[in-house]
């Protein structure tokens, strides 16, 4: 080999790689976009769209589960590190599902006891609990292989912090179809459709994530 390709090959060798964030935005956003275009063409929007999101009660579904997903996305990406378990923070996740659990007993103080049972069922329970796993996959999977290019020492944590951020993320943008309201509605299936992803999500972390 000459003395230039030598040179070369080791500069090639040196240089630095992709940084995390930017691997992770290069998956997700597309799988975001899939996602919102899924809820576009496959359910539609809320005709009442404009007017939900300034209603406070109606908005919240998706300032609370984006706030989920960003807050888990950073948190995942902390845990990539092997000095991340050491310096991850918490209490912005549990500030998240504080704000949501008084949303929940809010509701069902205000609600009449007549009416809390069809509050909570709602009408598409069922599309509920089987579109946010589904439109969560890609954005569970994006994340999942930035991760995998970092050195995480706890991966079924960090499988299970990016599952929270898939699912909280699919979940705001299946919020923009959805015409349930009631917290007592979606914090409970919104809530137990993130956590089916992050258990699945764990597990997968657990296998893919590991040295």
């Amino acid at each position: 080999m000459k003395t230039d390709d030598l040179i070369r090959a080791l500069a090639a060798d040196t240089r630095p790689e992709r940084p995390l964030w930017g691997r992770l935005m290069l998956g997700l956003l597309p799988s975001l976009a899939v996602a919102v275009a899924v809820v576009w063409a496959g359910l539609g929007f809320r005709a009442d769209l404009a007017t939900a999101l300034v209603t406070p009660v109606s908005a919240a579904r998706i300032v609370l589960t984006g706030a989920l997903g960003i807050v888990a996305m950073r948190l995942a990406l902390l845990l990539a590190r092997p000095e991340g378990w050491g310096r991850a923070r918490f209490w912005p996740l549990a500030v998240v599902g504080g704000v949501a659990l008084g949303l929940l007993v809010w509701a069902f103080v205000t609600i009449p006891p007549e009416g809390r049972q069809m509050a909570v069922v709602g009408k598409t329970m069922t599309t509920c609990l089987v579109m946010i796993p589904l439109m969560a996959i890609l954005p569970v999977t994006s994340i999942l292989y930035a991760l995998r290019h970092g050195a995480t020492t706890v991966p079924a944590l960090a499988g299970a912090v990016a599952g929270l951020a898939g699912g909280g993320m699919a979940a705001a943008i299946y919020a923009l179809h959805c015409t349930e309201d009631s917290p007592l509605f979606y914090v409970t299936w919104y809530g137990l459709a993130i956590l089916g992803v992050t258990l699945v999500a764990s597990l997968a972390g657990a296998r893919l994530l590991r040295w």
